[in-house]
């Protein structure tokens, strides 16, 4: 049976705008506060292994500066119009958080963890991955897209976008753990739309999401990474907690650490070594150095994040006083 399709390109789509509004404010609110939300949000490995996961989908919605939510906002307006006048905003708000955690999670399992990434360039870029998944329904092969001057362009922005990704600072595999859900739930919805979908478009989508639920799990708890048990090893010293935070430091020690958790491991043996000695200096405000939310001390005045390295014990009563906020660059996703 054929369907009829009602699009209406002059339609407000509220999905869409609605993902663009939250985007937009929550970049206004930073303007006023010195970044706090990007901070709080941001998808940095240690930050998440130390409890914080809610990072894997809030990274999603924060962003570096006005020209990086300018790109991602006029993106995602351009291609949620489309792509929910033509499929609806249940269709799009499952592409949009697919792929915005599949880009996050993406990131976290290969990326060093001392490294942040943020934005919404993953659900994005997922979008447009779906408008290309509709047209390749609709004329049959690869080839039949650049037959489309719309799907032709889209693909040719996908193009310069991957090329663009591999400059520093850029999270390729950001983008492409957007951009791969998005096509294949954008295959399937059209199929599913049409009612022509079969038990293996019903199976490629389940496997997707199921892949996105995978990664996101494992990004928040990688068991077999000793950068996972230094992160839990800080939240267990800051719950006063030193018999399970010096097991933790031990398994991270036999599992090995790499990037931003060997500093991390570095921080929590100095810390826990001159603890005992001087509570009153290494304190929990110094354990917690390394973590990127804002301070709750007035000694720490600016959310930093840094580790405790030999050079900052003075005697063994006593720890250098918090170092000044470092710039620290943020790679967007």
């Amino acid at each position: 049976m054929a369907v009829i399709r009602k699009y209406n390109p002059g339609a407000m789509p509220p999905a869409t705008l609605a993902m663009v509004a939250i985007n937009v404010a929550i970049a206004l609110i930073d303007m006023f506060n010195d970044g706090l939300l990007e901070r709080s949000l941001w998808a940095r490995g240690i930050d998440v292994y130390y409890g914080q996961w809610w990072r894997l989908l809030g990274s999603a919605f924060v962003h570096g500066s006005l020209m990086h939510i300018a790109f991602n906002a006029y993106g995602i307006w351009i291609l949620g119009r489309l792509f929910e006048g033509l499929q609806g905003w249940k269709a799009f708000l499952l592409v949009y958080f697919a792929s915005a955690i599949g880009g996050s999670a993406l990131g976290l399992v290969f990326y060093d963890p001392d490294i942040p990434a943020l934005g919404a360039s993953g659900a994005a870029y997922g979008l447009m991955g779906a408008v290309l998944g509709f047209f390749y329904v609709k004329t049959g092969s690869i080839k039949g897209i650049w037959q489309v001057p719309i799907s032709r362009q889209l693909a040719v922005w996908f193009l310069i976008g991957i090329g663009v990704s591999l400059a520093p600072g850029i999270s390729l595999l950001g983008h492409l753990g957007g951009f791969i859900p998005g096509v294949i739930l954008g295959i399937y919805l059209e199929y599913r739309y049409s009612r022509k979908a079969d038990v293996f478009h019903h199976a490629s989508a389940g496997v997707v999401l199921v892949l996105v639920l995978g990664f996101a799990v494992y990004a928040v708890y990688p068991w077999h990474r000793g950068n996972l048990y230094a992160g839990r090893a800080m939240a267990a010293y800051k719950r006063d907690d030193m018999q399970a935070g010096d097991a933790l430091v031990q398994e991270a020690k036999r599992r090995g650490v790499s990037g931003g958790g060997a500093n991390l491991l570095q921080h929590l043996q100095l810390w826990r070594k001159y603890h005992d000695q001087n509570p009153k200096s290494f304190n929990t405000d110094v354990l917690l150095w390394p973590l990127t939310h804002a301070a709750q001390d007035s000694s720490l005045r600016h959310a930093h994040w840094d580790y405790l390295t030999p050079a900052d014990i003075t005697d063994t009563q006593n720890v250098a006083p918090a170092p000044e906020p470092l710039d620290h660059s943020a790679g967007p996703d």
